[in-house]
């Protein structure tokens, strides 16, 4: 039987699972967060289910170095190798891989394969690229026999591909969680220890900022089932230990009647499982009720800005005053409200970032995340920047949406990017401590409950020097 090994590789970089690629502060974060690597562990239970020895790690999360996931590979001796090259940790993923036994057969997947394929090929030795979804193509592949590709594969003897089909995610068997470190995939906006969960596909909105358009092919927007989603669930919880659910989907409310669906079966259950779900701007008051009712605790939503230019150049169909008002909508159901925001981006200035980072705050959400504005290779965003002359540099190393800014326009430059994400997230931090101090216990609680006293005060120690500083 044919050995697969499905691997997250080493380094600093989140890589399979992340909507964008952005270092591991390590030693230097506040929260730590590794996201789960939905599409590989999708594979690993799909090749199971079909009797492949398989085995999922996540070396990123693990934080294995270069070393111990060499020693890995060479002492489970797999027959297929599965990994999610990236664009931007490419050289240290080139290294690994060229340092892999070559009778192991290498498959290339995920975002850079998908929008590079030829480059990714080259760059990596890998033997195969698979562009797109790959989980039900790699499957065929191992299976097969005669030595024909699927379709979304290309190798060094077969350039030409197509894309695959788009999976209805119905069909999939509950994602592989034995062989990972569950434990560590903790979203920071969820209390205590979480287990993370999608009930759907893609999304109804085309921000050409997204990452989401460059693995799927386009927004295609597919759901499970209500039921199926309230089984896993169920599962979930008769099988693992954790506080609250974390629904990593694209965009759960893009479909109305997915999400109020879901919500119905959960009560018609009586489940009581608390949850946190990704959603949008656009969500109405009924759903935003029936997700209080169903156990919903958190609400996370890309706001992005207030500023109509700047949602228009997104393009992003959002009006600023209910992007606000769900903020308020949320506080009166008891639900926390999680807002994304973003500064840098196309129209904006330092000026309008500045008061849109101070509108958001005095609405007075419970948690935010801010960014700065990155135009991933393959996304449309990165052609405008490249079209427009807006791209500073193309290191790799700029492309992290919290460290660096690789972008520059004539009115904002990419040192005042990062002066405003700065003044942006210190801003936050002096309000939390001054203004809201149910956030900050929800913080230091949370992390109390997964790591412990001695690892939450040096945290709580960390968030007081950004505060300071």
């Amino acid at each position: 039987m044919n050995k697969v090994l499905i691997l997250n590789l080493p380094g600093l970089v989140l890589k399979a699972g992340s909507r964008w690629y952005n270092t591991t502060k390590k030693g230097g974060a506040t929260l730590k967060y590794y996201p789960y690597p939905w599409f590989m562990g999708y594979t690993a239970a799909l090749l199971k289910k079909n009797g492949f020895n398989v085995v999922l790690k996540d070396a990123v999360a693990l934080e294995w170095d270069e070393n111990k996931t060499l020693d890995y590979i060479k002492e489970f001796n797999p027959d297929y190798l599965i990994c999610e090259p990236t664009w931007v940790s490419i050289e240290d993923d080139k290294k690994i891989l060229n340092s892999i036994d070559k009778k192991i057969i290498k498959i290339a997947v995920g975002n850079y394969a998908t929008n590079f394929p030829l480059e990714c090929l080259e760059k990596t030795g890998v033997d195969f690229v698979a562009i797109g979804e790959y989980e039900f193509s790699v499957l065929e592949f191992i299976k097969s026999s005669d030595g024909q590709l699927p379709k979304n594969f290309i190798s060094k003897d077969k350039k030409e591909f197509k894309n695959p089909d788009l999976v209805d995610p119905e069909f999939f068997p509950f994602p592989e969680r034995n062989d990972t470190p569950i434990e560590y995939y903790n979203e920071p906006s969820c209390y205590g220890r979480n287990i993370v969960m999608v009930s759907s596909r893609g999304c109804r909105l085309k921000c050409d900022f997204c990452n989401v358009e460059c693995i799927y092919g386009q927004h295609a927007y597919r759901t499970r089932t209500a039921k199926s989603v309230v089984d896993e669930m169920e599962y979930l919880k008769k099988n693992y230990k954790f506080d609250e659910i974390y629904f990593d989907d694209d965009n759960m409310v893009a479909k109305k009647d997915h999400v109020d669906g879901i919500c119905k079966e959960i009560m018609r259950r009586k489940l009581k499982i608390n949850f946190l779900c990704m959603g949008d701007g656009l969500v109405d008051d009924e759903t935003l009720e029936l997700l209080a009712k169903a156990g919903c605790v958190t609400y996370k939503y890309g706001l992005e800005h207030l500023d109509l230019e700047v949602l228009r150049a997104i393009p992003k169909p959002l009006k600023p005053e209910r992007s606000l008002e769900i903020i308020k909508i949320c506080k009166k159901l008891k639900i926390r409200s999680y807002v994304n925001l973003i500064v840098g981006l196309p129209q904006s200035t330092q000026e309008k970032d500045l008061k849109m980072l101070q509108e958001v705050i005095m609405a007075d959400p419970d948690l935010i995340q801010i960014a700065m504005a990155t135009p991933y290779p393959g996304t449309t965003f990165f052609s405008k920047a490249k079209a427009n002359g807006w791209l500073i540099t193309e290191d790799p190393s700029y492309f992290d949406a919290t460290g660096h800014s690789p972008i520059s326009y004539p009115n904002y430059s990419a040192q005042k990017i990062e002066e405003t994400f700065k003044l942006g997230w210190q801003m936050w931090y002096k309000n939390v401590l001054w203004h809201k101090p149910a956030t900050l216990w929800f913080f230091v609680s949370s992390e109390l409950r997964r790591n412990g006293i001695l690892a939450t005060g040096k945290k709580v120690l960390s968030y007081l020097y950004k505060i300071i500083s």
